[in-house]
């Protein structure tokens, strides 16, 4: 295991006992307490604040929320949360891998607000924490942890996920409730504007060549074995798809050329591991509504179901089941991009989902988010240069009468997220399937719903491929 030596150091000068517990390297806190059954209300996090006068450390239970109107007034400052890249790129600084930001603020030199939740278990009771070196966590008696914290300053500025969902359970919300709750609960000049978000992560350089590839009708098998044997946790992540029952291939999938040749194909290798490299540069939580557990259930069902009713459309339509399939795993990208840039907003968004499931969610969005996720996801699709028919339906998806170009391809993944809201796996309230849609593209109710049962069949194989989307390399 991993122990930056600045955390290291800090630990031994400071003469406390301590132990490391072991756990995957890239997994979330949150998951990290589901795998080792820690209860969240001992694993500690931080959010990193700043305003012109500097960094603050916000340092509090996992399973709390900050309230922002009282922390800043309790500090008397205009404090924004440091976000994504700055955060990671303070605690890189000091040794600590990217994403990994241990609660310890003298060891990094930083002010400290502690939660007084933490100041309420018993002294022998077992705290966790981030060790700063991404592959485990620090456990000691939080006697030692508030000995640790003893120049920090105590206050409450947090609420339970228990509680804040009792808040906001106690009777139906209006959008002037959800203001309320969004502004006291977020920070209070967040840049939630569409035009105010000036920056978007760049494509990563695998999902370049992948695209690149995909566009090249001459592209051949040993075009893509040389880019995904140059990153091993994708190509680990290809032997695991391929040995999915979901592709019944009687055979022993023991290499990645049997994977890619023998089993997957190349279309769906190259969409499949296109997905999967674009959405590793947004870092958001994988519990929730809209979690990243969720995000990519959702998504790769709607991607099989998608490109089963493309094969239902006449030929002269002209449309490709692959793309068809892209589509369906894209759609939702834009979910992705809010949680990495605005992660309160979005941990916020969750919760109001979880217990208030009857409101829309495009409501819930605008007077959360402040923005609709397909369309943040069709400003994504367009600065990476994406192919026009995944733009067209990342950005039309939730339109009936949607007459764009590529309008095909929108209502294909509009047809397939009212189809699996009758599974329980929809994102629309709405079962209904469209008439305008289905007569447009040529398809049948009845062949819609046995497109539903053929993929519903499946549905075992394809929870564990979302599993392997969602944890990339791990077999």
């Amino acid at each position: 295991m991993n122990l930056p030596n600045v955390v290291r150091n800090y630990l031994d000068q400071s003469q406390v006992a301590y132990r490391l517990l072991a756990c995957p390297l890239g997994e979330t806190l949150g998951q990290v307490a589901d795998r080792l059954v820690i209860s969240t209300d001992r694993l500690v996090r931080i959010v990193l604040l700043k305003d012109s006068s500097g960094l603050v450390m916000a340092i509090l239970p996992h399973d709390h929320i900050l309230d922002f109107s009282t922390l800043c007034q309790l500090l008397q400052r205009d404090l924004e949360p440091v976000y994504g890249i700055e955060t990671s790129r303070i605690f890189q600084g000091h040794g600590c891998m990217a994403g990994s930001h241990p609660p310890l603020p003298d060891a990094f030199g930083i002010p400290a607000l502690v939660d007084d939740s933490l100041a309420t278990l018993a002294g022998d009771e077992e705290l966790y924490f981030d060790s700063g070196g991404g592959d485990a966590l620090v456990g000691m008696r939080a006697t030692d942890f508030r000995q640790l914290l003893a120049r920090a300053r105590w206050k409450r500025f947090a609420i339970s996920t228990d509680d804040l969902d009792q808040l906001m359970s106690q009777k139906p919300l209006t959008s002037r409730d959800l203001d309320s709750l969004a502004n006291r609960y977020t920070p209070a000049r967040l840049q939630a504007d569409l035009e105010n978000i000036t920056e978007l992560p760049v494509m990563p350089w695998t999902a370049q060549q992948i695209l690149t590839l995909r566009d090249n009708p001459h592209a051949t098998l040993g075009d893509v074995l040389p880019i995904i044997e140059q990153d091993p946790s994708l190509a680990a992540q290809v032997v695991y798809w391929a040995r999915s029952p979901l592709h019944g291939y009687p055979g022993a999938v023991d290499s990645l050329r049997t994977a890619v040749e023998q089993v997957l194909g190349l279309e769906n290798t190259l969409n499949l591991l296109l997905g999967s490299s674009m959405s590793r540069v947004f870092q958001i939580p994988a519990d929730g509504p809209v979690g990243l557990q969720a995000f990519w259930r959702h998504s790769v069902h709607c991607a099989t179901l998608t490109a089963e009713l493309a094969k239902l459309v006449p030929e002269v339509s002209n449309v490709k089941p692959g793309l068809a399939y892209l589509s369906g795993l894209l759609h939702d990208f834009g979910y992705l991009v809010l949680g990495h840039i605005f992660p309160a907003r979005f941990f916020l968004y969750n919760r109001f989902l979880a217990v208030n499931w009857h409101l829309p969610r495009d409501v819930v969005e605008r007077q959360v988010l402040g923005a609709e996720h397909w369309h943040i996801g069709a400003w994504l699709m367009q600065a990476w240069s994406m192919p026009e028919e995944v733009i067209a339906a990342v950005r039309w998806h939730h339109h009936e009468d949607c007459t764009q170009p590529y309008a095909e391809y929108s209502n294909l993944v509009l047809i397939a997220n009212r189809l699996l809201q009758h599974v329980g796996l929809g994102e629309e309230q709405d079962t209904r399937l469209p008439v305008l849609p289905l007569f447009t593209l040529g398809i049948t109710r009845d062949q819609a719903m046995d497109a539903l049962e053929r993929v519903q069949a499946s549905m075992t194989d394809l929870d564990t491929l979302s599993e392997a989307l969602r944890l990339p390399g791990e077999e």
